[in-house]
């Protein structure tokens, strides 16, 4: 729950809002030329028309808890791929598919798959949770569909209040359905296709595999634009965090960290541009009315630890300044 790391570059400069939902798009062009099929690499078919549109994408080991996420789904609009870390129990009846353990942290496996394999490129929308994420079916595809509604390019499912957690702007808002804001934390992040075409060259840049610090550029390099967290869809984390072990190991994942912030000049941004409300509209909210209503929704963390209020009005106010106060007071 500390501030965030490193020096804290781009302080000075003006951060873009992120628009209302349902808005026009992003003004610049986005997107990358695919590249040519590199000598010798073998060519790789995209998925049949028939397939989900949606597809969640998990590093898993043994204790994995993606069984859940099958259970409840009274319709599925998404696909799951299982790339173990470790070797797991035979999953041919549990309706996923299951590739090759490749050991090793979660984004050099993910992106080892994602540069060999072009079948991704099918679907509309990719979800990359950790396997210690306690959900139902149904919650994963309100998830997609919400991101689909608001057209959201980053996003990820709010923690629900019982998770451990890092970061508070990762935990559910009670206030609202869905907040626009300026991180997603690598733990579960979803990409549009085209987003993920955008960033897929960032995971290059974690030679540790862990990708701490890349939740703080993809936002970034969106513009922070059409970034979110869908507070009606809560998923538990059900693991503590905790320190590494491994004390060399931390030592280079954070400097890793600290050295991508300051190469794209940017920082951890907890804070919350615009919200949503359950009928996937906007709502109107003044600067200080919206900083009302995160205070109102996460007040089960302030009573837990005071310091977040201080940390929320801080993330808010460094973006949206408070107006002068009048000299003869507020009556």
């Amino acid at each position: 729950m500390a501030p965030a790391r490193g020096a804290a570059h781009g302080d000075g400069g003006p951060v873009v809002r992120t628009p209302a939902p349902n808005v026009p798009p992003r003004a610049a062009p986005r997107g990358r030329a695919r590249r040519r099929q590199r000598p010798g690499r073998t060519a790789l078919r995209r998925r049949a028309p028939t397939v989900s549109k949606n597809l969640v994408l998990a590093r898993v080991g043994a204790a994995s808890l993606h069984p859940g996420w099958l259970d409840g789904a009274t319709s599925r609009d998404w696909d799951l791929i299982l790339l173990p870390y470790q070797p797991i129990a035979p999953q041919a009846k549990r309706g996923c598919e299951v590739r090759d353990v490749v050991p090793g942290p979660k984004w050099s496996g993910l992106r080892s798959l994602l540069h060999g394999w072009d079948g991704w490129r099918a679907y509309d929308r990719i979800w990359m949770p950790d396997d210690d994420l306690a959900a139902d079916g149904d919650t994963i595809t309100r998830l997609f569909a919400t991101a689909e509604a608001l057209g959201l390019d980053l996003f990820a499912p709010a923690l629900d209040e019982r998770s451990a957690f890092a970061h508070y702007s990762t935990m559910r808002n009670a206030c609202f359905h869905a907040r626009m804001v300026g991180f997603v934390e690598i733990m579960a992040p979803g990409f549009s296709r085209a987003a993920l075409e955008e960033l897929l060259p960032t995971l290059d840049e974690s030679e540790t595999g862990w990708g701490w610090g890349l939740d703080s550029v993809w936002p970034k390099l969106l513009g922070y634009c059409r970034v979110g967290v869908v507070d009606g869809t809560p998923v538990l984390h059900t693991r503590p965090v905790g320190q590494m072990r491994d004390a060399e190991l931390a030592r280079r994942v954070l400097a890793e960290s600290d050295g991508l912030l300051a190469r794209y000049g940017c920082r951890q941004e907890h804070v919350t541009f615009g919200a949503v409300g359950e009928d996937l509209q906007a709502l109107a909210l003044t600067p200080e009315a919206l900083l009302a209503e995160l205070v109102g929704g996460w007040g089960y963390l302030i009573e837990r630890d005071p310091r977040i209020l201080a940390w929320i009005a801080d993330a808010q106010l460094r973006h949206h300044p408070p107006p002068p106060y009048p000299v003869e007071g507020t009556p």
